[in-house]
């Protein structure tokens, strides 16, 4: 069976479940055809557990016959297909819907007939005596010297059997959970062979237990490991009495390694022998599912193995290659790559490994596909995993084989185009689509199949292999154009292509698209954004696809212009009946049609960030399926339409703005009773009508965070005494998490702000209440964790509750209280302790003197701003804190003695603005205990003269040192090369500065930057290690120092240093060590030795020249791996290098202000048309008396894809250089008044 047939099935099922929904069902029954549905559904039943028979054999059994034909599958997607557009208003003429009910019937029929031939069953869906998976069984052997990273997951389980812990009834279970061949069972045999753990425990047993969970069998296996003898018994009874009567004579440990089984009942049942175990037995439980932890009844939370380091990866693929990386490098490249492709699953890089012998093998299995390879098990393994997965998750799985690799998406997101393409249409379930979308989520996030994203908590991702096998079992169903598809081709689409997405890019042309309107069915446009960019271009997308192309995909369920620069939709969108789902976000759109209320269909509706949009259509009042409004973001949308109060079924409404003349109200949320999520509303002091608010009914809607905002603007028009009784009267649900208020104009708070009945409410943040002096009595809410107040000029903080609220707090802070004088102890008189808060921040307090003692045993982040020297020394004990930065704190002449000493795990100091610091550290101060320090900041403080007083001014693992702004500092400590660890070093605009000290930069340091340092006359000793140095403005800099030229620097940017002489020769090492991929120089005189030597640079990739006093490029030549090349203000240059013809690599060449054109060469003679890789060119400046731009024939390249011209204030004609240029999407003209036409 082809592998798209392993996603038939699933989306099968969905069809089912739409064709038996309620409103299908009463229609066809009034339209009399109901018969011909019942036997149109009989047959997709037979169907589908046909589909799903053969998925079994092909994951048991040697194919023996070949599976479903191709013409057939292609049938099977024509009649999902016409099944599709059974939509309501389809189903209103008898004459227009028999005739298709016949056609989808009579093909069902046929591929009925075949199933005989194919050997397979048509058992009802869902088998109950399903074949395992014939997979080895693991044991308890390892061999310990072929294990990698896993000492640190070693010594955490390890320490987990060994604690001391009493479960009177229960023997505690540790269960071991992650994704298929992430080395599970690899850690298991690690602890069960420990020596300690062979001390502690007298019986060890071990069992793979796979996926039939057999009580009976597992129970035989266990009393064989436990006694080495077989039972002599298949009875449950006397099984089980033997094994208690042996485990109960010891201290036990059992593992069962794989366990598939989530039914409560069996587990118990398999449980029975263990309760007379010995005081510290434990059972050890590995699994793919985090549900089996559950099951399992763990009291403590699954212990997840992570991913391997690359490192570790690479030493793992080099065991089962047989290699030493210490002989070929070579091969070591190509081994980082193929490691890459493993993302730290061990089973990857041994597999891929044993697949490795020659050479040429390497490169094969690293351009190679998984499932390609061969004698591979990765595959079946991860496959396995889908395998047991429920059929209406198998369809949801596959479906996100559309995202690339490395995709970060939400949760929410996800959710929304599951729903948009139908899949979540369960019948006779209390749930809503989202919340069935949610717990779908959550199962295959539990299976390992999504993994959260490392650095964003809202996102996930799915690790490399495991979206390979999203690709391998969707097939051709869903496809995936990405690096495949480039924007100056037409792609061929596959005809079963249903589900996708494409690779988004700066500039979409028609061409690139026309093949999705060859493909009949097609439901949805998605472009996926270009992740982990650090700048990222507008994008556009050609008019043509906007209004042909687009409203013409009758299909659409989902189409998102994330992104583009569109500024409006067409009127025909309305054509995409079918469309549940669009997404503008990010868009420049300002208003939408009124046709795209005819769109009755559409369920989500995401308007998010975009900024133009300023008005919503009022025939968005006929959306009644329309769930999602993610209005968010949306700086200048403020007519929204009164007729949003109609559509019952809204769900997301993050914003609405209040208005004077009556528009929409509050009164308009009365019916929105399905609101969830956030709301803000904005402009409250408009509301005149205490009746409105009462009606809103904030109370029923079920949010989960809140913002309550009125105008920013106190004048006259403002009523106090109104804005209190609005406010009073906005009581949110109870089950609220979040509460924002801003500009505020009442004097005192509501009294339901501290109502302790708000048990879920963690977050508060109250800012920008001018006249507001006391505030609510936050210490009864519960659960408090996170409170920020400011801009608050009136208020203290009496009457918060402080002795209640602080033991939850987790962040806090305090911005601009300039009233604030003291910071009282508690009721008792004690310290004021804050046992959880991780964070806080003060700023602007500057009346603050009078503080308490105040103890935080858990604070990691300190920020100080605009605050009095004596709430600095209040804190002590801060042997927690990571994170310090102190700013503008008056008086301070250097850190308080007993604050620093207190600093044992500070990772990060920043001391900025601070204008009578004289040193970092008081006279004396060791600082032997900041072990842990890493990254030190000064910035403007104008006083600094030192580090510190003693003989060591820095604590010795400093990785990163940066100096801003510090007028009087004049060098750096002579122990600064002692820093083994330091690897950036910035020193920016300390005019002062002369020199470094004489022993140079540390060894280590990777990374130099020096600006605008007007004093140093000469750059720094032992600069060999550098991979990035950077020298701008130092107009006083002449000499390089002693030593050799760094060979490693990647980057190399030397800018308006006029002073500087040319690098010495001396210090010049063989061309084929140099590094240098990216080159800068400006305003430097004379570098013409470094010049003559560019040719060999082999790695050189980007240059980049500016007002230099260059004539003429080497007769050498430039390197050719050169990508980009950029000229500026070159008055002496000639012409371009003579070799760049051949310059193959090239991609994007800028030439700009060339100012004396006559002794340059003409544009005709720079010899670019045949430099085929050139997409981008841009010149600007010189040529005063071009009037005509050159021969259109030899001018420029077809490969050309950007082109920019400007400041020719002759040119009349183009010559028809732009015909000739057949991949161009980007022109642009500046400055050309004598230019009329582009002809």
């Amino acid at each position: 069976m082809a592998v798209a047939e392993l996603f038939l099935s699933a989306i099968i099922q969905v069809l089912f479940q739409q064709l038996t929904s309620g409103i299908i069902k009463s229609l066809a029954n009034r339209e009399k055809v109901e018969s011909h549905f019942e036997k149109l559904k009989s047959n997709l039943t037979i169907i589908q557990a046909v589909l799903e028979d053969a998925e079994e054999k092909q994951l048991t059994q040697k194919p023996v016959k070949p599976g479903i034909q191709p013409s057939r599958t292609s049938m099977v997607w024509k009649w999902i297909t016409t099944c599709g557009s059974f939509v309501p208003s389809a189903i209103i003429s008898n004459n227009k819907m028999m005739p298709k009910i016949k056609e989808v019937t009579n093909r069902l029929q046929f591929i009925v007939k075949q199933r005989t031939e194919l050997n397979l069953l048509d058992n009802p869906v869902g088998h109950s005596n399903r074949p395992s998976v014939l997979r080895s069984p693991s044991t308890s052997v390892v061999n310990e010297s072929h294990v990698y990273g896993r000492d640190e997951d070693k010594e955490a389980i390890t320490k987990m059997l060994l604690m001391d812990e009493d479960c009177r009834d229960n023997v505690p279970v540790i269960p071991i959970v992650g994704m298929g061949g992430i080395g599970k069972t690899t850690l298991a045999q690690l602890v069960y062979n420990d020596r300690n753990v062979k001390q502690n425990f007298h019986v060890r047993a071990w069992v793979c237990v796979s996926v039939e969970f057999d009580v009976v069998s597992i129970t035989e296996k266990l009393y064989e490991s436990v006694t080495g003898e077989p039972g002599q018994s298949k009875a449950l009874d006397i099984l089980q009495v033997r094994l208690r009567e042996e485990l109960g004579k010891s201290k036990f440990l059992i593992v069962l390694d794989d366990v598939w089984n989530e039914n409560y009942a069996k587990w118990v049942d398999l449980c029975v022998p263990f309760q007379l175990g010995t005081r510290g037995s434990r059972i050890i439980v590995t699994a793919r599912n985090e549900r089996v932890a559950s099951v399992v009844g763990s009291l403590r939370a699954a212990y997840r193995v992570e991913r391997l380091t690359d490192d570790d990866c690479l030493s793992l693929l080099a065991q089962h290659a047989g290699r030493s990386f210490h002989v070929n490098s070579e091969l070591k490249d190509v081994g980082l790559r193929l490691v890459k492709k493993c993302k730290g699953l061990p089973l990857a890089a041994k597999t891929l490994g044993g697949l490795l012998r020659s050479k040429e093998e390497w490169f094969d299995v690293l351009t190679s596909k998984i499932w390609d390879l061969p004698e591979g098990n990765i595959l079946p393994v991860l496959r396995l995993s889908y395998h047991h997965l429920p059929p209406h998750l198998k369809h949801l799985f596959a479906y996100c084989s559309i995202f690339p690799k490395d995709y970060d998406f939400e949760k929410n997101e996800l959710v929304c185009l599951w729903m948009g393409e139908g899949f979540l249409e369960k019948q006779n379930s209390r749930k809503t689509k989202e919340e069935l979308g949610l717990e779908y989520f959550n199962e295959l996030l539990s299976r390992s199949f999504f993994q959260r994203a490392s650095d964003r908590d809202e996102y996930f991702v799915m690790h490399d292999l495991i979206n390979d096998l999203a690709q391998f079992v969707a097939g051709e169903t869903c496809y995936r154009l990405d690096e495949k598809m480039d924007t100056n081709l037409e792609y061929k689409m596959p005809t079963k292509a249903r589900h996708g997405s494409f690779l988004r890019h700066e500039y979409e042309v028609f061409r690139k698209f026309k093949a999705f309107s060859e493909v009949q069915g097609l439901r949805i446009f998605l472009p996926m954004p270009v992740q982990n960019a650090l700048v990222c271009p507008p994008f556009y997308l050609s008019n043509k696809i906007l209004a042909e192309l687009i409203p013409e995909l009758h299909s659409l369920r989902v189409l998102s212009l994330s992104g583009y620069s569109i500024t409006e939709l067409p009127s025909s969108i309305c054509n995409l009946i079918r469309l549940r789902y669009l997404n503008l976000s990010g868009t420049s759109v300002v208003k939408l049609p009124d046709t795209l209320g005819d769109i009755y269909n559409l369920q989500t509706l995401s308007l998010r960030n975009c900024r133009a949009i300023c008005k919503l259509p009022s025939t968005m009042g006929k959306l009644s399926n329309l769930r999602h409004l993610d209005n968010s973001t949306t700086d200048q949308l403020k007519d929204i339409p009164v007729e949003i109060g109609v559509l019952k079924n809204l769900q997301t409404l993050p914003k609405i703005v209040l208005s004077k003349e009556g528009d929409l109200g509050l009164r308009e949320l009365r019916d929105l009773k399905q609101l969830r999520g956030s709301l803000a509303i904005f402009e409250l002091q408009n509301v005149t009508n205490i009746e409105d608010v009462k009606e809103a009914s904030l109370c029923t809607h079920e949010l989960d965070e809140l913002q309550l905002t009125c105008g920013s603007k106190m004048d006259d028009t403002r009523d106090k005494s109104t804005e209190e009784e609005v406010m009073d009267s906005l009581h949110p649900h109870e089950k609220l998490r979040s509460l924002k208020i801003s500009h505020y104009g009442g004097v005192g708070f509501p009294c339901w702000i501290g109502n302790p009945q708000f048990h879920k409410l963690s977050s508060i943040s109250i800012l920008s209440c001018l006249e507001c002096k006391y505030l609510p009595p936050l210490g009864q809410l519960p659960e408090l964790k996170h409170l920020l107040i400011g801009s608050m000029p009136k208020s203290q903080l009496s009457s918060m509750g402080v002795v209640l609220w602080i033991h939850k707090l987790e962040t806090l802070r305090f911005d601009y209280m300039p009233e604030w004088e003291k910071w009282a102890a508690s009721a008792d008189g004690k310290d004021i302790k804050f046992p959880r808060l991780r964070q806080l921040t003060i700023s602007r307090c500057s009346k603050l003197t009078s503080v308490s003692p105040l103890n935080f045993p858990v604070l990691q982040e300190l920020d100080l701003e605009e605050c009095s020297k004596v709430l600095l020394e209040s804190f002590y004990n801060l042997d927690s804190l990571k994170t310090l930065k102190v700013e503008a704190v008056a008086g301070l002449s250097h850190l308080p003695r007993e604050l620093s000493q207190s600093l044992l795990a500070l990772e990060v100091l920043e001391c900025c603005n601070c204008s009578e610091l004289l040193s970092l550290w008081p006279e004396e101060t060791s600082l032997e205990h900041l072990t842990h320090l890493k990254r030190l900041v000064i910035a403007d403080c104008k006083q600094l003269v030192s580090m510190g007083q003693g003989e060591q001014h820095f604590p010795r693992k400093l990785e990163v040192l940066e100096v801003f702004r510090c007028e009087n500092l004049i060098t750096l400590p002579n122990d600064l090369s002692d820093l083994s660890s330091l690897r950036e070093l910035i020193i920016k605009n300390c005019l002062k500065f002369v020199n470094f000290p004489e022993s140079g930069l540390p060894p280590m340091l990777k990374r130099l930057e020096i600006l605008s340092c007007n004093a140093l006359e000469s750059l720094p000793s032992n600069m060999s290690g550098l991979e990035r140095l950077e020298i701008k403005k130092c107009s006083s800099l002449r000499t390089w120092a002693r030593g050799n030229f760094p060979v490693s620097v990647k980057k190399l940017a030397i800018e308006n240093c006029p002073k500087l002489e040319p690098v010495p020769e001396l210090m010049f090492p063989p061309y084929s060590s140099i590094m240098l991929e990216d080159l800068s120089l400006r305003t430097w005189p004379d570098f013409s030795n470094l010049l003559q030597r560019l040719h060999g640079f082999s790695h050189l990739i980007e240059i980049k020249l500016s007002n230099c006093r260059l004539k003429e490029f080497p007769e050498q030549g430039l390197p050719p791996s050169l990508r980009t090349l950029s000229i500026e203000k070159c008055a002496n240059l000639k012409s371009l290098p003579e070799k760049i013809r051949s310059m193959k690599s090239l991609v994007s060449l800028r030439v700009t202000k060339i100012w004396d054109s006559k002794r340059f060469k003409p544009l005709s003679e720079w010899g670019l048309r045949r430099l085929y890789s050139l997409r981008e060119f841009s010149i600007c400046g010189g040529f005063k008396e071009l009037e005509i731009l050159g021969d259109g024939d030899g001018l420029l390249p077809p490969s050309l894809t950007k082109f920019s011209i400007a400041r020719f204030h002759k040119l009349a004609s183009l010559n028809e250089v732009l015909k000739k240029l057949t991949s161009l999407r980007y022109l642009s003209i500046m400055n050309c008044e004598k230019l009329k036409c582009l002809a």
